[in-house]
């Protein structure tokens, strides 16, 4: 099995095990849904900016020094969530874990691109088979002291894996710290990625509430997780050979009718059942994206950053306006503004479409 499959698979797992309880956690600590959000943002904000800095840093200089110096980090930080005992303990270990994180996706990705030549499906499948075990362990595990440890763990197995990873030929790459050019040739798959990733973003800084709030306990709350990610991996694999803005398209189709059916239908078998059109349509967006980005440009690891860097740029907003919707509009106003948001994504993809 590839090395960069391997990795994937237990760094996604920490990174979801870890996270999937923050939100009920901060609320046990005595959080309002703006807090809440500021919480799941301080991870996301500490992210962003670690993805985009040393996804510029590995084209400049190589990955595989990068990917190590990540992954080694989150060993340490991704450990040191167990020391988590209050709001601000809680926000300064999330960040920092965040900041960790962020480091080795980037430098990961271009990799296994290259590992596996060109395909992303395997790789991506793999992501997700991790975000599945991290959701179905953090559902199986009562104390969140236990789960953070794990996370560590998982990060150490990747860490080790990555000491027997091979040299890959080095090309030149040329780009600034502020990559504009890069930016504008790629606008076709940026523009409509925030914009989907808004709504889903918001959504998933409360989700497990939202699934509280359908009639989930804990248990059924990592099923819920498990039927997405699980199923991921399998779609993953199958959709890598169709033309990848086909890809982008189905899946910001498929997100729109994924956020509306949440908002219409609040009833946890239902919601079970949208988890498997939600894996379909983050698989086609995530492959589709992925393999085009690195395919057409030779900053790699500087397109896979900006990528990872809307994401999380949205993972830091989304928590905040999801807050102010949940104020005023409770989930179901929540579910229909992403569902709205991620329709603009699907309009503003048509009119770059060429």
């Amino acid at each position: 099995m590839a090395s960069s499959n391997l990795i994937q698979f237990f760094s996604y797992a920490a990174i979801m095990a870890s996270s999937i309880f923050i939100p009920l956690m901060a609320q046990r600590f005595g959080a309002s849904p703006g807090v809440i959000g500021m919480v799941v943002g301080a991870f996301n904000a500490f992210y962003l900016f670690s993805s985009y800095l040393f996804g510029w840093l590995a084209d400049k200089y190589g990955g595989k020094l990068i990917l190590r110096l990540g992954l080694l980090l989150s060993v340490a930080f991704f450990a040191s969530q167990v020391l988590a005992h209050d709001l601000f303990s809680l926000f300064i270990v999330r960040a920092l874990a965040g900041a960790a994180c962020g480091i080795f996706p980037a430098a990961l990705a271009v990799y296994a691109y290259n590992e596996q030549k060109g395909k992303i499906g395997a790789f991506s499948g793999f992501g997700s088979l991790g975000w599945a075990l991290g959701a179905i362990v953090a559902g199986l595990i009562v104390s969140n002291q236990a789960i953070f440890a794990l996370s560590a763990v998982f990060f150490g197995l990747a860490f080790f894996i990555s000491l027997q990873m091979e040299d890959q030929p080095k090309k030149q790459r040329s780009g600034g710290l502020l990559p504009f050019r890069l930016i504008k040739r790629n606008i076709r798959i940026y523009a409509p990625y925030f914009f989907r990733q808004l709504g889903a973003q918001a959504i998933w800084s409360i989700f497990p509430l939202y699934l509280v709030f359908t009639g989930a306990d804990k248990l059924w709350i990592g099923i819920a997780y498990f039927i997405n990610t699980g199923s991921q991996f399998f779609i993953m694999q199958y959709v890598e050979r169709y033309r990848n803005l086909y890809l982008v398209n189905i899946g910001l189709l498929c997100s729109v009718v994924t956020f509306a059916g949440y908002a219409l239908f609040p009833f946890l078998p239902v919601v079970l059942f949208l988890q498997l059109l939600l894996a379909f349509s983050f698989s086609t967006l995530q492959v589709g994206s992925i393999q085009e980005l690195l395919g057409k440009n030779m900053e790699q690891s500087t397109a896979m950053s900006i990528l990872n860097s809307i994401s999380n740029f949205n993972a830091v907003i989304g928590p905040f306006m999801a807050g102010a919707i949940l104020e005023c509009g409770g989930f179901g106003g929540l579910m229909w503004l992403a569902a709205g948001i991620s329709f603009i994504g699907l309009i503003s993809f048509t009119t770059v479409f060429e």
